[in-house]
């Protein structure tokens, strides 16, 4: 390792600076990381620590994880006096600095309910020009204040939804920027099923599962929020399922079709596999786990109906 560092220095001019780095292993014993050490004539490191300005190895589940945030805000209020503030000034301090804050961290993690409210419990006091030797009375509810500018509010960002926002982010790159690196590192290692990254179980990173529950709305009370409102323009097909997406219509087919969804019995194929199929009346593709009652025949007929005019286009990607 210390090899290919001194040879990186050589080809490109540049210089490791050994004694700001830091050697931090996982599954190694201490004597080799303290040996690895001498010879890399650097630091050791433990996990956690900080790298970029987040903390790497910590669970951001534990509120102590988000302590730096919580601190930072608290820190830069204790440089401002509620007191000499209007409350003009004090709407602006909230919305142009205050909110920003928590951004960079709840870009990649989401942020426990806990976190949640008491940043906004801090937001509260700050907006009402609360302190300690001076109580102030909210007259009007937080909710009032978070409502847009156009239908009556304030405008102040709600961080809960603004975090969901920002994690949608990655949700979107995973559809739209699958060239990247990233991606194709969480393709390799969790597979890829009808375009879409597969969730992996529980051997798969803290940060994965909590990125994928945010795009299937678990436990957020928003639903399949992300799903509800993209919407798949069709190519050659491969890259869409069938039964998942929504891409004919304006909602999945297992929701329009939730019976034909149960009774199915390959349910993770994309549209190309289907057409290939034949999804007509009486087509290949239709492989039930049962006979179907007549009135479920009549469902199929009405979605052979709906897909009747789709022709997919060969050399055509998925949008």
């Amino acid at each position: 390792m210390r090899a290919v560092l001194l040879l990186f220095e050589d080809v490109s001019g540049l210089k490791v600076n050994f004694n700001k780095s830091m050697l931090t292993c996982i599954n190694i014993s201490d004597s080799w990381l303290s040996e690895a050490s001498l010879v890399m004539n650097c630091r050791r490191g433990t996990i956690p620590f900080i790298y970029l300005g987040l903390p790497i190895g910590s669970d951001s589940r534990k509120l102590s994880f988000w302590k730096p945030v919580v601190d930072r805000i608290v820190s830069r209020l204790s440089k401002w006096k509620n007191k000499f503030l209007s409350f003009g000034g004090r709407l602006v301090l909230l919305k142009s600095v205050l909110s920003s804050l928590p951004v960079y961290f709840h870009s990649l993690f989401k942020a426990p309910a806990g976190i949640i409210s008491s940043i906004e419990f801090i937001f509260k006091k700050n907006n009402w020009g609360d302190c300690e030797d001076n109580r102030k009375i909210a007259w009007i509810n937080w909710e009032s204040i978070c409502t847009l500018k156009n239908v009556g509010g304030l405008g102040v960002r709600r961080i809960g939804a603004f975090n969901l926002a920002l994690l949608g982010k990655w949700c979107w790159r995973m559809m739209s920027k699958k060239e990247g690196l990233w991606y194709r590192v969480l393709k390799t290692w969790y597979g890829e099923v009808g375009g879409r990254l597969q969730e992996g179980g529980r051997n798969t990173s803290s940060w994965w599962r909590m990125l994928s529950r945010v795009w299937e709305g678990v436990g957020e009370g928003v639903g399949r929020w992300f799903d509800d409102n993209t919407r798949r323009v069709i190519g050659d097909g491969r890259d869409t399922l069938f039964w998942y997406d929504t891409w004919v219509g304006e909602m999945p087919l297992r929701v329009r079709f939730p019976r034909l969804f149960d009774l199915v019995v390959v349910k993770e194929c994309t549209v190309e596999e289907m057409w290939r199929l034949g999804w007509g009346e009486g087509g290949e593709a239709w492989v039930w786990r049962r006979r179907l009652l007549a009135w479920e025949e009549e469902s199929v007929r009405e979605c052979s109906v709906l897909l009747h005019n789709i022709v997919l286009q060969d050399e055509v990607n998925d949008t």
